[in-house]
């Protein structure tokens, strides 16, 4: 078979939208010089499922692209029946009208003697996996829900599909596939879960906001990842965009805490009806189900401005603060690494402190006795910061990559701390509160 994943992801987005017939009443589709002709075109109003066969006009290869969830015009038929139901009761609307349609391109495909592949995008992409699961099809997807949970007897992993999926997708991360997952991570995605309080350790206490990082994380759902154009605008697909696959093994830890959690939370998620209200109602409905809602920042006014008299020793760059000296170690150090390495520090330098020095404090790092780079490469460089010896095995150590941590801005990465910070002290036993008390009133 000669068909690319970029055109495996073109044929996705077509099935949103097929193209109006030409003069001759054909239809068809072109993707970097490739004509696909349109053999059929599936509306089904009834359960609102709608699917395209494509066939390559020079190789004659067909391929079934059932569309994925549109957040436009069958908007309560995809996501009620379609996504909800998966989540809710493991059934699926579509999977009749879906398969009918694979059967007529595979009588196609046997009378000409051409092989017959699948494709889609979300609910298209879970509808992929269970017709090649079905038919004994290969095929690729994007970001798609995985059929391996719903109640159709479809086994988990194998090699007959290649399932795309972007880190910080929740779509994607709520249930197993069928086939071979390819994760890929922006810097969008590790941005959106670093900044969501995922750490990329094995620590597996260590987990994050999942309501925060589905809401601003929306956009890693979207099909246009995945293809060289937003809209009109040229843009790069992360198949063709080596740094997402090296951060996708750089952050594996931190992506997997995320998708562990997804996942975990689906059995109970009534996301369903929650969809209707768009990603932002996802995230509320699975965080009225978390046992505590997250702090807000408490050092930033209505204006943006840190706070004045008592709550200012929230921030760590304020004398107060109990972790102001570390800090100003932390941000010593990242200044050093930053001129070093021909880098202005800004903004930029401002987050990666930050976020190194709050990675220090959840780890347990009661000095910062050394501040050094590691790696460096186009994703950024590591930077550590140490407690102890360099090359003492039992020295304490924080990470942050530079890449990653710019994106966070430091009000959420101090955010990240204070929240941390308050739980640690309500679950403290009432004997050592009281120690705690006793011990302010006589210092």
């Amino acid at each position: 078979m000669t068909i690319s994943s970029a055109h495996y992801a073109e044929m996705s987005e077509v099935a949103y939208d097929p193209p109006r017939p030409d003069s001759d009443g054909r239809r068809s589709s072109k993707f970097g010089g490739v004509t696909y002709n349109i053999l059929e075109i599936v509306d089904e109003k009834s359960s609102g499922y709608q699917g395209v066969v494509f066939q390559r006009q020079d190789t004659k290869e067909i391929v079934v692209a059932h569309r994925g969830t549109e957040f436009k015009d069958e908007f309560i038929d995809d996501v009620l029946r379609a996504d909800g139901g998966m989540v809710a009761t493991r059934a699926n609307q579509q999977t009749k009208d879906a398969s009918a349609l694979t059967e007529r391109a595979m009588e196609i495909a046997r009378k000409q003697g051409v092989p017959v592949t699948v494709t889609g995008h979300s609910l298209g992409g879970c509808l992929a996996q269970i017709t090649a699961a079905k038919y004994g099809l290969h095929g690729e997807t994007f970001n798609a829900y995985g059929a391996a949970s719903l109640n159709q007897r479809i086994p988990e992993g194998g090699r007959d599909v290649v399932n795309h999926v972007m880190a910080a997708d929740f779509v994607s991360s709520a249930s197993h596939h069928y086939g071979e997952v390819k994760v890929y991570a922006s810097r969008h995605d590790i941005a959106t879960l670093s900044g969501a309080g995922y750490g990329n350790n094995e620590r597996a206490l260590d987990r994050g906001n999942l309501p925060a990082a589905i809401a601003v994380g929306a956009i890693s759902h979207s099909l246009h990842n995945f293809r060289d154009t937003d809209g009109v605008k040229a843009d790069l697909s992360v198949l063709r965009d080596p740094e997402t696959q090296v951060n996708a093994h750089r952050f594996e830890a931190m992506i997997g805490k995320f998708r562990d959690d997804v996942w975990a939370m689906r059995e109970g998620a009534s996301i369903g009806g929650a969809i209707l209200r768009g990603p932002i109602g996802v995230a509320g409905e699975i965080g009225r189900r978390l046992p505590e809602k997250p702090a807000e920042s408490p050092f930033k006014d209505a204006h943006g401005a840190l706070p004045a008299g008592d709550a200012r020793p929230f921030d760590p760059r304020h004398p107060d603060h109990p972790g102001h000296s570390m800090h100003g170690t932390v941000q010593a150090g990242v200044e050093r690494i930053y001129a070093q390495h021909g880098r202005p520090y800004g903004e930029d330098g401002e987050r990666t402190a930050a976020a190194l020095f709050v990675d220090a404090r959840l780890k347990g790092l009661d000095q910062v006795d050394h501040v050094v780079a590691g790696r460096g490469d186009g994703a950024g460089i590591d930077v550590f910061a140490v407690q102890g010896g360099l090359t003492d095995p039992a020295h304490k150590r924080a990470q942050v990559n530079t890449e990653a941590a710019a994106q966070v801005p430091v009000e959420t990465s101090f955010g990240q701390l204070a929240q941390a910070e308050q739980k640690a002290a309500a679950q403290e036993p009432p004997q050592q509160e009281q120690f705690r008390a006793q011990a302010a009133r006589t210092a």
